[in-house]
């Protein structure tokens, strides 16, 4: 069996104290108490982010469950597709452009539909 290394004193350092007291119920040195009151110090800073950190993710929470709501209501594939057959058979710029024109020319042959009447039977 290996016979496990003391810990060396110098790895300790001079701020640490002397080491605990053994299993004999003696109590310990006086620089616990300063150590304690170090960790507390550190864990209530700690603490303080954590609370942080927990409220954050809450305000994450909230946007992911709005978003969530925002996607449910979103329009399906399918009624995408719907909607891109209806854009395609919109009519084109031509299309629009030849009615436009058939328009015009409709109403000019009506406007001067007494000019073409004598035009033609040559009065």
């Amino acid at each position: 069996m290996v016979e496990p290394t003391p810990f060396p004193r110098e790895w300790m350092g001079p701020e640490r104290g002397a080491p605990l007291s053994g299993g004999d119920g003696g109590g310990t040195y006086d620089g616990m108490e300063t150590r304690v009151k170090a960790l507390e110090g550190k864990f209530e800073k700690v603490d303080s982010k954590l609370d942080t950190i927990i409220n954050e993710v809450g305000n994450l929470r909230a946007d992911v469950s709005y978003m969530k709501g925002k996607l449910e209501t979103a329009p399906s594939a399918q009624a995408f597709g719907e909607l891109k057959g209806r854009v395609d058979s919109l009519p084109t710029m031509a299309k629009l452009a030849t009615l436009l024109g058939v328009a015009v020319a409709a109403t000019t042959i009506l406007n001067n539909w007494d000019k073409i009447i004598s035009a033609l039977s040559g009065s």
